[in-house]
């Protein structure tokens, strides 16, 4: 079956690396999520998409989604943030209408609840919070979707995914984006950011839980540069290509995590990129479509190149 595709939009206007690439691949796009305004401590709704935007994608018959984030201006998600909007009923309310108003001022088709980092303990409270804001929009006529982390179990304790319960809110929404991507990340040890084995365990365990016609599987286009005993910078396909061409370094492919990596030496470092390129998206591809998924989320079109969209036809919905 042709999958869907979600596509991430990292800017609020044309002034963007992702813009040629939604002018020239846009009849690819189901779904442009456009990433994104903040909610502040005041209840205010920070940020506003341009117009120009937004009339041009549904020119091309996009439905276009705000992205709705907690994030602080210094690019934290606040869970105090959070804690506040599932305890204070009127301070929930005052954010709800608020992000209505922007959906109905800027002629949106819905709403991509980004809202991450909730106290694990507070997991009963943010899936009630998902449920009602779900149960408003939709009564508004707005499409509802979220980003989850992707697990492969529950722990509710868990520091990062413990406040997600799939179940409840993949009933309570309309669209479910798996962040099916850093499984390696700066911090870690080198290796792919969404390997094979680990995206379709995770797509199993969400698939037991949520129907399969809500699910997107996050498609990362990027990788990750560790320096040895450093902290990794995030790289996309281009610039990989450009740096392991400009050290001389041999392509490999990891034939377990089914990506793409190289090593190079620079100042008497030695550094390790795995970073994601047209044949591992098509081995992902091949996966979202065996598992008979609603689609896939690609995260995020500032990292997108030619032979990627070109990558993308064979499998997509027209």
């Amino acid at each position: 079956m042709p999958l869907n595709v979600f596509a991430f939009y990292n800017g609020l206007t044309e002034q963007t690396k992702g813009y040629p690439y939604l002018k020239r691949y846009g009849n690819s796009i189901q779904q442009l999520a456009i990433f994104e305004v903040s909610i502040q401590s005041n209840g205010a709704i920070l940020g506003r998409p341009s117009r120009q935007l937004i009339e041009e994608a549904h020119t091309m018959g996009i439905k276009v989604y705000l992205v709705i984030s907690n994030l602080t201006r210094q690019g934290q998600f606040s869970t105090a943030l959070i804690g506040r909007l599932v305890r204070e009923q009127e301070f929930a309310n005052l954010v709800w209408r608020n992000i209505r108003n922007v959906l109905v001022e800027y002629r949106l088709d819905g709403v991509n609840l980004d809202l991450e980092k909730a106290a694990p303990a507070d997991r009963p409270l943010f899936t009630r919070l998902i449920q009602t804001w779900s149960a408003m929009f939709k009564e508004a006529n707005f499409v509802v979707s979220i980003d989850v982390p992707a697990k492969t179990s529950d722990d509710p304790q868990d520091a990062w995914r413990g406040s997600f319960d799939y179940r409840p809110i993949g009933r309570a929404v309309d669209e479910v984006i798996l962040m099916t991507y850093e499984e390696h990340w700066s911090e870690s040890e080198p290796g792919s950011v969404a390997s094979i084995p680990w995206v379709t365990q995770v797509l199993d365990y969400a698939i037991a839980n949520i129907p399969r016609d809500k699910i997107y599987m996050g498609i990362p286009m990027y990788g990750y540069d560790w320096p040895e005993n450093g902290t990794g910078k995030v790289i996309g396909y281009q610039r990989a290509t450009e740096l392991a061409r400009r050290y001389g370094a041999p392509l490999q492919w990891d034939a377990r995590q089914h990506s793409t990596y190289f090593r190079y030496e620079t100042r008497g470092v030695r550094h390790t990129v795995y970073f994601e390129d047209p044949r591992s998206l098509r081995e992902k591809l091949e996966l979202a479509t065996q598992k008979g998924i609603r689609g896939v989320a690609l995260w995020e079109m500032n990292l997108s190149y030619p032979q990627f969209w070109e990558a993308l036809q064979t499998y997509i919905k027209r």
